[in-house]
């Protein structure tokens, strides 16, 4: 058992890891977030679907528990959630600083510890919070917003890309939060595609009302390579994991993705980040250390008792 918490620990830590890799595909493509978005779920959907017929899937779909056909609307529920995370996230991306839009987009993690309770029925547990919510903080002295470019316009484009960030927060909160519920009756494999298959369409769809300019054929196919990588195998790390991993634990490991951003920013963009920066990255690998061996414990004492 702890062999296995471990192991889903891990899976979870890999797939943020993946997520912190976008700009690598982004940056160089240079499309529109319509399309972007479109394009790596899109990817996402064909690259996985070979996944649902590996051995392990068939597997885990008989173990899983049966499900009625009500089920099925919170597959659509999470293509819903996907494509507002991933449009609004890359549009925050594009409209301001990475600093404004991956700190607003980590809210995810202190909306996901407060809502688990209500939404899931798991037991409130306040230090969790204050866990959560100490590693957004890290996070913000880790990106120093306040560094960010004078003047009105650059004022503006920050409120409004952390307006985007926001929304993709809430977005992504209530992925991680259907993903839970539905854990038992559909596996990993099922969830990653399916949603992806959802979510794509209605992007594509919503790129042609909004007449988004058309990518080019190269930026499409950087994208695409980073669906099939970061998008598909990351995900289903991610999502397997998440079956063996709280709510609130996942929600909190989520940081590592901007931790991870921020340091291919430094390696291959050549951002340089100071003694602040670092210290804010500890705050946040401390806070996630300590979720991690808080649900060990609770777990523990639940065991005894």
């Amino acid at each position: 058992m702890k062999n296995r918490r471990t192991t889903a620990y891990i899976q979870v830590a890999l797939g943020s890891i993946a997520a912190g890799l976008w700009s690598l595909f982004l940056r160089p493509a240079g499309i529109d977030p319509y399309w972007s978005s479109a394009i790596v779920l899109a990817s996402v959907g064909l690259f996985a679907a070979p996944f649902l017929l590996k051995a392990d899937a068939d597997a885990a779909r008989e173990a899983a528990e049966e499900r009625k056909p009500s089920d099925w609307w919170f597959i659509v529920l999470l293509g819903i959630f996907a494509a507002g995370n991933a449009l609004l996230y890359f549009t925050a991306l594009k409209t301001t600083t990475v600093a404004a839009a991956v700190l607003a987009h980590c809210l995810a993690p202190v909306i996901v510890t407060v809502a688990a309770p209500t939404v899931l029925g798991t037991p409130r547990r306040w230090r969790t919070i204050g866990l959560a919510i100490a590693a957004a903080a890290g996070l913000a002295i880790m990106l120093e917003p306040w560094k960010g470019g004078a003047g009105e316009t650059s004022v503006r484009a920050t409120l409004t890309g952390a307006a985007w960030g926001v929304g993709a927060a809430v977005f992504i909160s209530g992925f991680l939060l259907v993903n839970k519920l539905v854990g038992t009756r559909f596996t990993a494999e099922e969830r990653l595609v399916y949603h992806a298959l959802i979510a794509a369409p209605l992007l594509f769809a919503a790129a042609f009302v909004f007449h988004a300019p058309l990518p080019a054929l190269s930026g499409a196919a950087i994208v695409a390579l980073g669906g099939a990588t970061v998008g598909a195998l990351g995900g289903l790390l991610f999502l397997r994991g998440l079956n063996d991993v709280p709510a609130e634990n996942a929600g909190v490991f989520t940081l590592i993705e901007p931790l991870t951003g921020l340091l291919v920013a430094w390696l291959v963009w050549g951002e340089r980040f100071g003694m602040i920066s670092l210290l804010g990255a500890a705050v946040v690998v401390t806070a996630g250390v300590l979720v991690m061996r808080e649900s060990d414990t609770t777990e523990k004492n639940s065991d005894k008792n």
